[in-house]
C-alpha cells in the first residue's frame, strides 16, 4: 500500500463523507437567508458506491473516517451504512456528526453497528437561544441524546460555534460540563462557508473563550498530531475542552483531511468552492485502482492554505462553500 500523500507532502489519513444534504435545523452559521436547494435523491452515491470509494481509499492509507450531512440521522439506512463502513477492516475509527434532534432513538444501534466516537451539535445550554441559533425547539432532545450516548459508551464530542452573544456565564456552562462528564466541549470559531449566511462580525476569536476557561480551571494541555482541536484535560475534572480556530490560528499545515459530498465530489479544503466530480467514475463501475489513481491525481491539487491565511485573505470572497452540502 502506498500512502496517499499531497504535493506538499501531508498524509492523508481522514476521509469527511457526507451521506445527505438534507438537515431539519436551520442553524445561523450554516443557513443563508434565501435558503439551499437540496439535491433530488437519484444525485446521491449508492450505499454501493460509497462503500467502493471509502475502500479505495482506505486502501491508500485513510483509516479515519466520520459520516457528515446535512443531517445524517435523516437517512432511514444510516444503522446499515455504519455497519457497511465497519466492516471495512482498515478503517479503524468510525465516526459521525449530528445536530442530535434523532439521536437517542438510535445510539444503541448505531454503537451496535460499529460507530465508536460520535460529535453533537450543541450551541447553547438555554433552550431559547439554542432555538434562536437553530431555529428548533429540539433542546431536551439533543440533551437526551447525549446522556443516551455516553450510557451507550461512545466516546462523544460536543461541537459549539463560537458566535457573538455567546455570554460568560455560557462559556462557564459549558466548561461545567466538561468537568461534570466524560466528553469533550470543542468551541469552534464561526467560520466563511456559507455564502450571505457569512457575518464576519459574529466572529469570537477562540482565545477570548480558552482564557475565561483557564480563569476557571487547571488545564493540562494534550498532544495535537495531526487533530484539529487543541485540547486540554480539566485537572480533576471527568473530561476536556478543545479549541478549532481556523480563521485566527489556522493548521493547514497538518491537514490530514478530505471530503467527499453525497453527491460524489471530492473536496480537498472545507474553505474552498473546487470540486472534483469521481461520481461518474464510481457509477461506470470503475475498479479501485482506476479510482485510486483518480483520486491520487486530484490529492496533489490540494493547496498549502486554506484562502482566509496570509496572502489568500485576499482572495476571500471567492472562497464560500457550502457547510451543509460538505459537512463542516
Amino acid at each position: 500500500m502506498t500512502q496517499l500523500k499531497d504535493s506538499f507532502g501531508r498524509e492523508i489519513t481522514y476521509l469527511r463523507l457526507s451521506v445527505t444534504d438534507r438537515c431539519p435545523f436551520r442553524c445561523v452559521y450554516c443557513v443563508p437567508s434565501e435558503g439551499i436547494k437540496a439535491l433530488k435523491r437519484d444525485a446521491y452515491l449508492s450505499p454501493e458506491e460509497m462503500e467502493r470509494f471509502v475502500r479505495a481509499m482506505a486502501g491508500m492509507g485513510v483509516w479515519r473516517l466520520r459520516l457528515t450531512g446535512g443531517e445524517p440521522l435523516v437517512r432511514k439506512d444510516i444503522v446499515s451504512l455504519v455497519e457497511r463502513f465497519a466492516a471495512i477492516s482498515e478503517i479503524r475509527d468510525l465516526a459521525l456528526t449530528t445536530n442530535g434532534q434523532r439521536l437517542s432513538n438510535v445510539v444503541y444501534d448505531l454503537k451496535e453497528a460499529g460507530l465508536q466516537r460520535i460529535n453533537i451539535s450543541l450551541d447553547s445550554l438555554d433552550p431559547k437561544r439554542f432555538q434562536e441559533i437553530t431555529g428548533s425547539d429540539s433542546f431536551f432532545k439533543v440533551w437526551s441524546g447525549i446522556i443516551r450516548s455516553l450510557e451507550a459508551g461512545l466516546k462523544v464530542k460536543i461541537n459549539v460555534v463560537a458566535l457573538q452573544g455567546i455570554s460568560k456565564e455560557e462559556i462557564d456552562g459549558f466548561a461545567r460540563l466538561a468537568f461534570q462528564y466524560s466528553l469533550e466541549v470543542r468551541f469552534i470559531e464561526f467560520m466563511p462557508l456559507c455564502g450571505s449566511a457569512w457575518k464576519p462580525e459574529m466572529v469570537v476569536p477562540i482565545d477570548e473563550i480558552r482564557s475565561r476557561i483557564a480563569q476557571g480551571y487547571k488545564m493540562a494541555p494534550l498532544s495535537r498530531g495531526t487533530e484539529v482541536a487543541e485540547s486540554y484535560d480539566l485537572v480533576g475534572g471527568k473530561g476536556r475542552v478543545g479549541f478549532i480556530a481556523s480563521m485566527t490560528e489556522p493548521f493547514c499545515s497538518k491537514c490530514s483531511r478530505i471530503r467527499m459530498s453525497a453527491d460524489g465530489k471530492i473536496q480537498l479544503c472545507l474553505f474552498s468552492n473546487i470540486q472534483y466530480d469521481l461520481r461518474p467514475s464510481l457509477q461506470k463501475g470503475a475498479g479501485l485502482e482506476e479510482i485510486q489513481e483518480a483520486i491520487r491525481r486530484m490529492v496533489l491539487k490540494k493547496e498549502a492554505e486554506h484562502p482566509y491565511t496570509g496572502e489568500g485573505m485576499k482572495r476571500r470572497e471567492a472562497a464560500h462553500g457550502m457547510m451543509q452540502a460538505i459537512g463542516g
